[in-house]
């Protein structure tokens, strides 16, 4: 009953893992929403939120790479496969082409790694020194702390991405998952001991020494394709095979920053750090959720970039319209779940709860995440073509979202919000799904 079970879930150790990993961030998300307005005051929670918001600035140094290793890869080990002592097999050329973009990825990622630990570290710093309300000696050295280790975990990504590619999204997730709940229960525990915003460090920090420790003891493939000899003529050309793809996923990434980040500083910035804490708690809770609710495609992404590569559309087809029907199902119930607990609590005298946006920026932002799943889901169906039609798209979102946020943020949380969901539900759906249609039914 149980295997019948998971066969109509779709769920297999890769999804798996992955929903293990991020069920556990909507179960971390709850009790760190529940604990952090206990043990930091209002001024601090925003301060706490906008500083996680400051770090997601690490997307305009990734640019794109990420995204662009997984399907890169992922097109490539469809020719090729791992034998039983993890060494690949199959086409010369093609094992060279990864091999030469291991060794491109290893330089670009070390030189964008500290790019940002100087350039975001020192900007955010500026920022919340300008803007904030606390001195410097009770953020300052929690913020150094985070920027580096985000900086190292910014080296660890292509590696990461590469073994997702190679097929291996149930390792890395259940990599993730192991260092999510080390670094919660860390952080839990120096809130709880007073540490204030050192807490927020502890998860980064769990994520350096962790990460490192596996890649270590489980990377052979990576650390043999460095030591590969290139034969010049297979060598994988980055202007040729990468940038075309990669600079509009890049702004497209970029893009994302100012869609889903930038918010809560704009609020920092216009309305005090206790309102940025409101809204911040809000978006940590819903972004939770689209996180999980998106695992069942996430997880099936290499899945959709091998059939593409072998030319199986009714196979892709029928993957997609599974994961799609289970993340839309899930991130629906999840939105309504949150709908009715918080207002509950609130009806039961949980005075907590009030530092939480009220009910109706709740129920706008329950809709843009709805919205969201099916736009993230489709996203991933057209970039596995290693194609980027979502460029236009997240360009001209994110420059509405910016000035609704910008302005927005003069009035009030609601108005942000209302803004917020409409550009969600008029420009970026609507869009995304007629772009996606032409990928759904190619031409003959």
């Amino acid at each position: 009953m149980f295997a019948r079970l998971r066969r109509f879930a779709g769920v297999d150790f890769h999804v798996l893992a992955t929903l293990m990993s991020r069920g556990w961030s909507i179960l971390a998300g709850g009790l760190t929403v529940l604990l952090v307005p206990f043990f930091l005051p209002p001024i601090e929670q925003g301060y706490y939120y906008t500083i996680a918001s400051l770090t997601g600035l690490q997307i305009l140094f990734e640019l794109g790479l990420g995204q662009v290793v997984l399907q890169s890869v992922s097109h490539e080990m469809a020719h090729l496969r791992i034998d039983e002592n993890g060494q690949l097999q199959g086409d010369a050329a093609r094992r060279d082409r990864l091999a030469s973009l291991v060794k491109l990825l290893r330089r670009w990622y070390r030189f964008a790694a500290a790019l940002f630990a100087v350039l975001a570290g020192g900007a955010g710093a500026l920022f919340l020194e300008h803007k904030g309300a606390l001195p410097a000696g009770e953020w300052l050295g929690a913020w150094c702390i985070l920027c580096l280790s985000t900086a190292v975990n910014l080296t660890y990504t292509p590696a990461l991405a590469f073994m997702e590619g190679c097929g291996r999204i149930g390792q890395v997730a259940r990599l993730r998952l192991i260092q999510s709940v080390v670094g919660h229960l860390g952080m839990w525990t120096a809130l709880m001991l007073g540490a204030g915003l050192w807490a927020a460090c502890l998860v980064p920090v769990a994520i350096t020494v962790l990460t490192g420790h596996w890649l270590r003891t489980t990377d052979t493939l990576g650390r043999t394709l460095l030591d590969q000899q290139i034969d010049p003529a297979n060598a994988l050309n980055w202007r040729r095979d990468l940038l075309p793809f990669q600079w509009r996923i890049a702004l497209s990434a970029l893009s994302g920053y100012f869609i889903f980040y930038l918010m809560t500083p704009m609020v920092f910035a216009q309305r005090g750090a206790a309102e940025a804490g409101r809204f911040g708690l809000a978006m940590a809770v819903f972004n939770a959720l689209a996180t999980v609710g998106t695992s069942w495609v996430y997880a099936r992404t290499p899945a959709m970039a091998t059939h593409i590569a072998r030319h199986e559309r009714e196979a892709l087809d029928r993957l997609f319209r599974g994961v799609l029907s289970r993340s839309l199902v899930f991130t629906v119930a999840g939105a309504a779940a949150i709908l009715v607990v918080v207002p509950s609590l609130r009806a039961l005298g949980v005075t907590q709860v009030e530092r939480i946006a009220p009910l109706p920026v709740l129920a706008l932002l329950a809709l843009a995440c709805t919205a969201n799943c099916v736009v993230f889901s489709a996203a991933a169906y057209m970039r596995a073509h290693r194609t980027e039609p979502m460029l236009p798209v997240s360009v001209c979102s994110a420059a509405l979202i910016t000035v609704a946020a910008w302005q927005g943020s003069k009035l009030g949380l609601l108005e942000m919000s209302a803004a917020y969901t409409g550009i969600t539900l008029l420009v970026t759906l609507p869009w995304t799904l007629l772009l996606f249609r032409r990928y759904a039914r190619p031409a003959q």
